[in-house]
């Protein structure tokens, strides 16, 4: 890829402004951990989107979207190609009575909050994933058999063609940790949900309690990516990592963290490396205690 070419181009599209280049990734994931991108693109709206778009289709650039980084892990050498980040102009969020729309770079926690105001419910379970809409739809976010499926009712996506796109919830296939945009080169725009009234007290013992589990039982106030492995059928997967022993398992500055073994922390300056050694290390020990081969839920990009 050359980068003038690019630079060029971007500037004739007069959207040299939202564009950084080998910009450092620790800078945009929960882990803080990441190499450079070659193109970083923090699209103020829908327009300039497009424009990124057409840019990376002619000169056949891959691109890749980031939210908040969570359940993410950039390798050290970072991503070759265009990095798209949606936090920055896709914030919009329109009350209908229960019927929300909800642009993709808005926060859960906000999100959850906003719909307390208004005494709806049905985001109780989003109230502390840290998370933005459009990674929360692609993943099927989750917590306590609460689904990000149960109150989508439409996604409008912008395909790699350039064209914005609607689909209903009953295409999506939402599943455990994904729906079937999972993968391919969409980038989500906006959602519709649909929530129910409630009570605004009740909403508020509901969030709390959610609120009091996490802090209880997950290492929320350390540098993570959240859960690194799917539970497989019949079982919890911080058990399994528990008990072949992994619980508390380091590599550098990497740990398998003491509080909920299917979280890896980052205790300061540890390297992608160090936390895939111990994604390895434990996929290994599972399998050859258990014969279950874990399913990843963190995404890993880029180069080691």
């Amino acid at each position: 890829m050359n980068i003038d070419i690019i630079k060029n181009e971007c500037k004739k599209q007069r959207i040299n402004s939202i564009i950084k280049y080998n910009e450092p990734l620790k800078n945009h994931t929960s882990l803080r951990i990441g190499g450079p991108a070659d193109v970083f693109c923090s699209p103020n709206n829908i327009e300039d989107l497009k424009k990124v778009v057409s840019i990376s289709k002619e000169y056949d650039i891959p691109f890749r979207v980031i939210g908040n980084g969570t359940n993410l892990l950039i390798l050290d050498n970072g991503i070759r190609g265009l990095v798209i980040n949606l936090n920055k102009g896709f914030k919009k969020i329109e009350f209908s009575d229960k019927i929300v729309k909800v642009g993709a770079g808005v926060s859960l926690v906000y999100l959850s909050k906003m719909a307390l105001n208004r005494e709806l419910s049905g985001l109780e379970f989003a109230c502390n994933i840290p998370g933005t809409l459009g990674g929360a739809i692609i993943n099927n976010a989750s917590f306590k058999r609460n689904y990000m499926a149960d109150v989508v009712q439409d996604v409008t996506f912008l395909t790699r063609e350039n064209k914005i796109e609607r689909t209903s919830k009953s295409n999506l296939n939402f599943n455990y940790r994904e729906c079937n945009l999972k993968g391919k080169s969409v980038i989500i725009l906006e959602a519709t949900l649909l929530l129910k009234g409630g009570n605004k007290e009740e909403i508020e013992s509901k969030i709390s309690e959610n609120i009091e589990i996490r802090e209880t039982k997950q290492p929320l106030y350390k540098l993570n990516a959240g859960s690194i492995f799917k539970n497989p059928p019949d079982y919890y997967a911080g058990e399994l990592v528990e008990k072949v022993g992994a619980k508390g398992l380091s590599k550098g500055r990497a740990e398998v963290s003491s509080k909920h073994a299917n979280f890896i922390i980052n205790n300061g300056c540890a390297s992608a490396g160090d936390i895939l050694y111990l994604i390895e290390e434990i996929e290994k020990r599972v399998k050859k205690n258990f014969g279950i081969k874990l399913e990843r839920e963190i995404e890993i990009l880029g180069e080691p």
